[in-house]
């Protein structure tokens, strides 16, 4: 029979030195054994460089490489440079404040060996969890958002809801098994933040073009959007990893009240309209890889949603448009002590 392909992992960190070793521990605890790891720390000014280092001299496994930038890339340079390293088919990120189940690598790579279509991204949903490992919310609520009965009044049954082990504190959710195809993109839909995700490598290869410092953030949304244009994408509705909202997160920083809460103390809209905006300029720039790779059909497609994507954007009411906008995504993307703890959409 034939034998599961390797997996590659870049834990990104940036001053997360309060939870970056847990990332690397929920790595080293994964089913999957076939693994190549690379930790980056993206200059990090706390001291997380101690906590790596003391980390992986504990667990002393060599499927783990440690990479100390001496200058702040942002996300998407500390993930390039990660990848670097890597020389497997797949591909996954984990933000430094995030941790993962143990089952994360093997559920996401069983997803991408399904015998109906092949996809560049499979993605999961994901538990809230706090700065101590406690729980906040059972999903991410917006995972798959799209779906027609997410506002519906509907009845919540038992295999939603956790056991309590009341002797231990601990929850456990029933496993569903359940996975959407999505075919296209749709501009309603998401997807989930970086940790949730597991993308063929030779399609982040193709795609992740934009130069880093206009990148130093939101890569997950920008990754995401391309795959859905171009592959489709797979999503796996359980939780399978903590996303942790701890109040110094560099996306989400707001709190949990319920419902479809903010979890950014942000506008989330300029930064939409210029992650898409990009993602229309790769479309335009890459062309002719992408069509080679995907067909011509696909990327015609892609440009077309797009195209009326962009075209359907809120105008930037705080004019002059341009100049603000350039204003807000350097606030926003461009300061290098950015963190690289985002809860995607996030």
């Amino acid at each position: 029979m034939p034998l599961a392909p390797p997996v590659g992992v870049v834990i990104a960190n940036h001053n997360n030195c309060a939870f970056v070793d847990k990332a690397i521990e929920s790595v080293a605890r994964q089913t999957v054994r076939d693994l190549q790891v690379v930790v980056v720390d993206d200059a990090s000014t706390d001291s997380s460089d101690e906590m790596v280092r003391r980390c992986l001299a504990r667990l002393d496994d060599n499927r783990f490489r440690y990479v100390k930038l001496g200058t702040n890339l942002g996300q998407a340079g500390a993930l390039r440079r990660g990848m670097a390293e890597l020389d497997t088919p797949f591909v996954c990120f984990l933000d430094s404040d995030d941790l993962w189940y143990d089952d994360f690598v093997a559920r996401h790579l069983a997803v991408h060996m399904n015998a109906d279509f092949p996809v560049a991204l499979t993605y999961c949903d994901s538990h809230i969890i706090d700065a101590d490992d406690r729980m906040l919310a059972g999903t991410a609520w917006w995972f798959d958002s799209d779906k027609p009965q997410a506002k519906a009044q509907r009845p919540i049954t038992a295999a939603l809801t956790p056991v309590f082990d009341a002797a231990r504190g601990e929850l456990t959710y029933p496993r569903s098994d359940a996975v959407t195809f999505h075919p296209q993109w749709t501009p309603a839909g998401a997807t989930n933040t970086t940790a949730s995700m597991m993308f063929r490598r030779a399609f982040v290869d193709l795609v992740l073009v934009p130069p880093s410092h206009e990148l130093r953030l939101y890569v997950d949304f920008y990754l995401s959007t391309f795959a859905c244009l171009m592959t489709g994408t797979i999503a796996i509705h359980d939780a399978l990893y903590g996303y942790r909202m701890h109040g110094g997160n560099s996306h989400s920083n707001a709190t949990v009240p319920g419902g479809t809460y903010n979890s950014a103390n942000r506008e989330w809209e300029p930064i939409r309209r210029y992650v898409l905006k990009m993602v229309q300029r790769v479309l335009r720039d890459e062309a002719e890889a992408l069509r080679l790779t995907f067909g011509e059909e696909r990327h015609s497609i892609a440009e077309r949603l797009m195209a009326d994507a962009v075209g359907a954007l809120p105008a930037d009411r705080t004019a002059p448009a341009k100049a603000r906008l350039s204003e807000l995504v350097l606030s926003f993307l461009g300061d290098g002590l950015s963190r690289l703890g985002l809860r995607d959409r996030s």
